[in-house]
This record gives structure tokens, sequence and C-alpha cells, in this order.
């Protein structure tokens, strides 16, 4: 790979824009001594001391691995289809790898040395936002694409930029609690308790609502039970689809690393994976979520998913639930008694016709029932 990054970094400076009456060398020793300018600055986005105590060598490795993403970024945004020559865009197997080292956290490169390298390639043509999100898409849902625009100069880093675009317009506004005062209710109790699940739709790319037919609440007062919820409409969860991939997992872990390594982010995707884990304790949990859209499972088995879900808050410290107004209403209908009389009617339908003999059995006691109700008015009035 070291020999490819190279390659890379010599194809991009070779077309490095000279200023009027500059070389092209003259042009790469600038855009070198603007690198190591800003190798302390990026030393300082690193948690720990970096292994190249060095500042020029520590500014090479900063030029090499720039030029490499920047070069590899534009032959993918230029090349459709990919070209089958090039070592990395040929091989199915290496891009797959490339786009999983580009998003660990510990590999990012500062955005700010991107954007230098930036400003002298001729990448130009395309913004370099817009070479980021062709090859990185939606990682967690595939089918639907990023449609908040972010300024690069505000992002930390690439995997910084990506979090930004799933980050509600209005997270500041967003009520929020802490985690440990939460209390969780899986996805099927939540169904059986006369929830529907949903796949939310809204212009953010996460954003979860939960809804319900308060516009009724004289109503509901009068009549709080499962028959309104038949007569009106039950209470609608809507959650943004997820598409599980193999990918999935490593990208929310080092998306839930970058939150919990900057306190002063808002620890909105930590507060979705915690969401989730609060919704799957079990296979049953990922099929009810399945049928309603909010899961879409590329992994394998529903086991697979609950584990994913089941793992992914672990060692994590808790932080301020974004999602905290939604789910309180959530927690307060499910403590309502029209929640709590929906679940007993769902559980006397399963223990009753849980099985095709027994809903036979039962229309058939109540026919019988019928008819000798019918019986019994004859044979009285047969006497008047």
């Amino acid at each position: 790979m070291e020999y490819h990054k190279k390659s890379y970094t010599k194809s991009l400076l070779s077309r490095v824009m000279p200023k009027p009456g500059q070389t092209a060398d003259a042009a790469i020793m600038e855009i070198t001594n603007k690198i190591l300018e800003k190798a302390a600055d990026a030393r300082s986005c690193y948690a720990a001391t970096h292994e190249l105590n060095d500042d020029v060598r520590f500014a090479e490795m900063l030029l090499v691995d720039g030029c490499f993403i920047l070069e590899f970024l534009y032959r993918r945004k230029k090349a459709d289809p990919p070209q089958n020559g090039d070592p990395i865009l040929g091989n199915s197997l290496v891009l797959h790898d490339v786009r999983h080292d580009l998003l660990l956290l510990e590999n990012q490169i500062p955005m700010f040395v991107l954007q230098i390298l930036f400003d002298f390639s001729l990448v130009q043509p395309y913004p370099l936002f817009d070479l980021i999100i062709s090859f990185f898409g939606n990682m967690l849902n595939f089918n639907l694409e990023i449609r908040k625009v972010v300024k690069t100069e505000t992002a930390a880093h690439i995997l910084g930029l990506l979090h930004d675009c799933y980050l509600p317009c209005d997270i500041a506004a967003l009520e929020r609690q802490n985690t440990s005062q939460i209390n969780k209710h899986s996805a099927i109790e939540l169904h059986r308790a006369g929830v529907d699940f949903k796949e939310g739709k809204g212009r953010d790319q996460i954003c979860v609502n939960f809804s319900t037919s308060w516009r009724f609440s004289c109503l509901r007062r009068c009549c709080d039970s499962w028959v309104f919820q038949l007569c009106v409409g039950k209470p609608c969860f809507q959650i943004p689809k997820l598409c599980i991939h193999d990918s999935t997992e490593p990208f929310l872990r080092n998306l839930i690393a970058f939150e919990q390594c900057s306190p002063s982010f808002p620890h909105h995707i930590t507060s979705y994976a915690f969401l989730m884990d609060t919704l799957i304790k079990t296979e049953e949990d990922v099929e009810v979520l399945e049928k309603a859209g909010v899961l879409e499972n590329h992994s394998g088995a529903s086991a697979d998913a609950t584990r994913l879900f089941n793992t992914i808050c672990e060692e994590v410290v808790p932080v301020e639930f974004t999602f905290w107004e939604q789910w309180h209403d959530v927690q307060k209908y499910r403590h309502s008694n029209s929640s709590k009389n929906f679940a007993s009617w769902t559980k006397r339908k399963r223990y009753y016709f849980s099985h095709r003999w027994a809903l036979i059995s039962v229309i058939a006691a109540f026919i019988l029932f019928f008819l000798q109700v019918i019986q019994t008015i004859y044979t009285v009035r047969s006497f008047y």
C-alpha cells in the first residue's frame, strides 16, 4: 500500500497549479512549506504524541497521506465506471479496505491539511465536499443520498464531515436527558402495546418522531382503551431506515468514538445507537423493525443485527440523550391505560388465536352460543 500511496502522491503533485511565473518544482516546495508550517497545529489534533517527533518527517507523512486521499477521491469521482487497470479502483476488495481505513478515527488527517493540498491541486472542478460524499455516500442508508451540505472548513476531518452530515439542522434546540434516567422498552413490547413502527422520511438523516392522536385528547380521556386505538389509530414511532452491511458496525463505532473524544460535539449518533440498543434486545425486536422498514439487514441473520446493537454501546460513557423528547412521549404512552389495555388484548389474542384451530374453536363457540340464544328466544316465545 505504501507503494500505491507514493504513486498516487506523484500523480497528484504532477498536476499542481503553479502561480504565474512559478515553476512546478517551486509550487511543490511551497506546498511542502505550508504543510510544515501547519505541522504543530496538525500534531495538536492527535490525542497522543505522534510516533514521528520530527516535524519534517511528520509533515512528509501528512503530505503523502493527504495527496493519496485526494488523488484517490479524484480518480474515484472521475472514473465512472471505475478503471480496471487501477491497482485500487480496479479491485473491489482493496477498495473496501481503503474505505474502512479512511473512516478509522486514528487514521484521520486534519481537514485543513487536505484543504491546503486541494487548493493547490487540479482536482478543483469538483468541490472537496463532493469528492468526499461521492465516495462514501450515505453509509447508514445507501438508498438515500446525503441532502445536507456541510462546509469543509468547519469539519475536523473526513469522519467529522460525515458526522456533521447526520446532525439535524435544529440540533441545538433538541431537549436532552442523561441516558441513565431513561426507562427501556423493547420494540416487541411497544408493538404489543399498540405502537406502530414506520420508516421515517424527514429532511434530516437521523430524525426520530413519535406521534399519538393527541388531537383527540378529550375523546381519549373519555375512552382510554384499546377500542380508542382501533377507531382513531395507533401511536406511530418513525425511525429512519438503517441498512446494515459489513461496514455499518465499524462506521458507527468510529462515529461514536469521535463523539466520545469531542465533548463539545452533540452526541447525536451515540444517542441513536443507544435508542436502537434500547429497542433491540432479541431477534424478535429485529424482525418487528424489519417488517416496519426501519431496518434492512444485509449482514446475515437477525442474531447478527441483535448482537451489533447489544454490544455497540458497551463501555460508552453515558451521554445527553438527544431523543429525550420523543422517548419521553413513548414512556408516557407506555404507562397510560390505553397502552396497558392494548397489551392485555394483544396477549389474550396471542393466547387464544395463536393457532388456527384455536381460532376456529372460538368462532364455533360463538356460533353455537348465538344459535343457543336464538333457540332460547323461540322457546320462550312459544309459551306466549
